[in-house]
Formats: structure tokens, C-alpha cells, sequence
């Protein structure tokens, strides 16, 4: 089955087209100068387009009610839960230092979050009296006293551990499990 080029940028040109699929449409876009000609055709066609349509105000709600209906039409598997990159709410929790919350167990009192920090940001010393930490490093580095961590890196922090301050030289993005 050939894939239908046309419809693939198209969609990635309106941006319906997300996740690792979005990701490896750039990907191909870089390396295919074919391919970037047809992208750019799309968004003149869609350009003129908008620039035909007549303006008028939408509905108050009609932003929300597309929100929600994107990927409505997904299938959960049952007994799961799926959470779609970029679709969580980040909180900053130092300069630099923000987290989203992908699963909180209310019984076992653990939550799983993603920590993102730009580059030279610094999360202060703390200790970990509740329980333990888990810390898989994603992107970048992570760097606390003597100890640097870099992609593919997990560190395990004891019920009753402190950390130094930690920082990061070019950024990093962590998956924790934490108590909370």
C-alpha cells in the first residue's frame, strides 16, 4: 500500500498530523526538498483560502468543543490510561523548572510526572522523607554535585537521600516517580 503524500501534508499542514507521525513528517521534510515544495504548496492553497473566507466571529465555545474532540474517536484499551505529548499542563516549580503530572496513585501516594528545565536552570537541595525517588533522564543532562546524568541514565534517590543542587548545562527533560 503507497501512502498518499498529498493527504500526509495536508494534514500536517493544517496540524492535525501529532506525535511521533508529526515528528517524522520533519524529519522527512529536511531531507526532501520534493517534499518541502508540496508542504509550501499546502499552506499557499490553505492561505488563500483563509484570505477567500468572509470574517466572522465563531461561537464563544467553539474552540473548547474542537479541544475536546480531538481524538475522541481514540480508542482507550480498558484497564488503561494513555496521556498524548503535549496534551498536560505544565507547572513551573523553579525558574526554569517545570513539571506535568501523568499519573497520581492515590493508594500507593506515588505520582509520575515529567520535569522539564531549561539550560543553567537549578532545582534546589532537598531531602526525601516520604519515600523514594525514581529519575529516568529523557533528554539533556542532569548534573548534581560530582554526578552527571545523561540520556538513558536512571538514579535512585532512598526514603531519607538529600540531593544537592541539581542543575542542567544544556536542559533536560526526566521522567520521576515520586511519594507525594
Amino acid at each position: 500500500m503507497s501512502e498518499d503524500i498529498d493527504q500526509i501534508v495536508a494534514d500536517y499542514v493544517l496540524g492535525i498530523t501529532r506525535g511521533i507521525a508529526r515528528t517524522e513528517i520533519e524529519s522527512r521534510l529536511r531531507l526532501d526538498p520534493a517534499l518541502q515544495a508540496k508542504a509550501e504548496l499546502w499552506q499557499c492553497q490553505f492561505a488563500e483560502l483563509d484570505l477567500a473566507a468572509p470574517r466572522e466571529a465563531p461561537p464563544a465555545e467553539l474552540f473548547n468543543k474542537i479541544i475536546q474532540s480531538i481524538g475522541a474517536d481514540e480508542r482507550e484499551i480498558e484497564g488503561t490510561l494513555t496521556r498524548r505529548a503535549g496534551s498536560g499542563i505544565w507547572t513551573e516549580m523553579a525558574p526554569g523548572v517545570t513539571y506535568t503530572v501523568l499519573f497520581e496513585d492515590p493508594i500507593a501516594k506515588r505520582r509520575s510526572i515529567l520535569l522539564r528545565a531549561q539550560p543553567g536552570a537549578t532545582y534546589d537541595s532537598h531531602r526525601h522523607d516520604e519515600g523514594y525517588e525514581e529519575c529516568l533522564v529523557l533528554e539533556g543532562d542532569l548534573v548534581m554535585g560530582e554526578l552527571r546524568l545523561l540520556p538513558g541514565d536512571f538514579h535512585l534517590a532512598a526514603k531519607g537521600s538529600a540531593h544537592p543542587p541539581a542543575t542542567t548545562v544544556s536542559g533536560c527533560l526526566l521522567y520521576l516517580s515520586t511519594p507525594f
